[in-house]
């Protein structure tokens, strides 16, 4: 009866010693299954990452378009809007090496289309509006400005100095990633008439 006791135990020890097929299988689905879900999550973040990142290259290149045209402002002199259609669009003015070399024109700020549909900032030397080329693209090609303008009004304190509110509204990026903004930034003259 031991001897019976003892091939009984023997046996049912053999046939648990490992999983069975169905086992086996359940495990790996779920791995997989785990493994599809975390590579996915995984793969959609680096893409809103990426997408993320895209945007704000595009908006700190615009932002520097806007802080160095706000600087060229502040230090010139002589405003004028004239010449501009519709009124407000382009904004003149002469820089602040000007006072020291004759040789230097007028510096111009306009709107205007280089690729058909897609608006830009453009800055020239010379007269108002400027000339829509590529060499006088202020902005980058993925941003799309729809609406520039500037108001100019006078201290009343007798200094005479003026400040200029820019007015700035478009979309960047492109396709599905596409953000509209709108800015405004007022400038004040530093160095009077």
């Amino acid at each position: 009866m031991l001897k019976n006791k003892t091939n009984n135990l023997s046996m049912k020890l053999k046939t648990r010693r490992g999983f069975t097929l169905i086992e086996m299988m359940v495990a790996v689905s779920i791995f997989v299954i785990v493994a599809f879900i975390v590579v996915s999550t995984l793969l959609t973040m680096s893409y809103a990452y990426k997408k993320a990142q895209k945007m704000r290259l595009i908006m700190d290149n615009f932002n520097f378009s806007l802080q160095s045209m706000s600087l060229g402002i502040r230090e010139g002199t002589a405003y004028q809007t004239v010449g501009c259609s519709p009124a407000g669009t382009c904004f003149g003015f002469k820089p602040v090496d000007a006072a020291f070399d004759d040789t230097i024109s007028d510096a111009c700020y306009s709107l205007g289309q280089i690729i058909s549909g897609k608006g830009t900032i453009l800055k020239c030397s010379g007269s108002c509006p400027c000339t829509a080329v590529e060499e006088n693209r202020f902005t980058s090609s993925d941003i799309n400005v729809t609406n520039l303008n500037f108001i100019t009004t006078t201290d009343e304190v007798g200094l005479l100095r003026s400040k200029v509110k820019i007015l700035i509204q478009g979309t960047a990026g492109t396709g599905r990633e596409l953000v509209e903004f709108f800015i405004q930034n007022t400038v004040s003259q530093r160095n009077p008439n």
